[in-house]
């Protein structure tokens, strides 16, 4: 009886100890909750095969690792490059593996993967049944049939790199930094999407890189300058319908750091950027901010993303791109509210 006892107790104490988390992930018993957290693309090191997805859950400040290997049984691949949410997809692009993996955001079951030549970089849905690949060494952009799970075409592009896409209208704008071995870059391109064709090209300052789009309709452009003539890059603001730069504002220096990252808050009207450290300008600034916002203090400033409902600042460490490494969040203010070790090289932050 005693026996008996002591075996219906730990029956007892062990299903009370089970968390929600540690059952079979279903939409109504979702692994990643709408509006409860954040996803973080880890980029793993390249050649590791170890790119990984946390989530962060914004009420217990829990983190879990590893979320596509746990729930398939099998790694996410080499080098996860950024991750967009469709809908309850997530299409996790990933460049040295040559491929994206297409999950239930909620379960973050495999719907399948989409083999993609080259380098892919970033995803951009153009309708409900095209989206658009970016490259980094291609020299194009890629067509891809959302319903097919395939590439169907390529839009050559004058540079080798394209990278990240904004679509305003029928139009994708893409920035085209500068590649090794080809002269620097200048240009944005302009894809018309009905036709997929380039239609047309802007020119900014040297090596455009990062995007976003404010609440005006304006696009502004993080530009990386040139390292090898030491001339500084900065911050510029597109009219994409009239082809015209509104405003630029060059940095100062040269001393931006590895891959500079620029975002915005959700009502499009304060621009996020690092420079080694994190800068915030409103976008109807007359000049660049004088002082930093988020000092680094050594940290490798690397992935960056805005909280949409708080205006929460998320920050990645990139360490030595090879070891797990910090995120920290920052109310608007840039006071530290809370942080986690996430993957290898966290560079992005994903709000479902």
């Amino acid at each position: 009886m005693r026996i008996s006892f002591l075996l219906v107790l730990i029956a007892i104490i062990g299903l009370s100890n089970c968390q929600k988390g540690d059952e079979n992930p279903t939409p109504d018993n979702p692994l990643v909750e709408a509006g409860g957290g954040v996803l973080v693309a880890n980029e793993g090191g390249f050649n590791d095969g170890n790119a990984s997805v946390s989530y962060f859950h914004f009420e217990d400040k829990s983190i879990r690792q590893g979320l596509f290997a746990e729930v398939n049984g099998r790694p996410l691949g080499d080098v996860l490059q950024s991750i967009t949410l469709l809908g309850d997809k997530a299409y996790l692009v990933l460049n040295n593996s040559q491929r994206i993996e297409v999950v239930d955001v909620r379960t973050f079951e495999s719907l399948g993967a989409i083999a993609v030549p080259g380098s892919p970089r970033y995803f951009l849905p153009v309708d409900e049944e095209t989206a658009y690949v970016s490259d980094l060494f291609g020299g194009v952009v890629h067509v891809l049939s959302l319903s097919n799970q395939a590439v169907t075409l390529s839009i050559p592009l004058p540079q080798n790199w394209a990278e990240q896409m904004i679509k305003v209208g029928t139009e994708v704008l893409v920035s085209c930094p500068s590649s090794f071995g080809q002269p620097p870059s200048r240009q944005l391109f302009v894809i018309d999407t009905e036709n997929h064709v380039l239609a047309d090209s802007i020119e900014v300052g040297l090596s455009p890189s990062a995007m976003v789009e404010d609440g005006d309709g304006k696009i502004w452009v993080l530009c990386s300058g040139d390292p090898d003539t030491a001339t500084p890059g900065g911050l510029y603001q597109v009219d994409l319908q009239n082809r015209t730069v509104l405003q630029s504002f060059p940095f100062a220096d040269n001393n931006i750091g590895f891959a500079p990252r620029l975002a915005i808050d959700e009502a499009g009207q304060r621009l996020y950027y690092t420079k080694i450290d994190l800068y915030a300008m409103p976008v109807n600034a007359n000049e660049l901010p004088s002082e930093s916002l988020i000092s680094a203090d050594g940290r490798g400033l690397y992935g960056l993303g805005i909280e949409p409902a708080t205006g929460n600042i998320w920050l990645g460490d990139a360490g030595d791109y090879k070891s797990r490494q910090m995120i920290y969040r920052y109310d608007p203010n840039g006071n530290l509210l809370d942080s986690a070790l996430a993957g290898v090289a966290p560079n992005g932050f994903y709000f479902y």
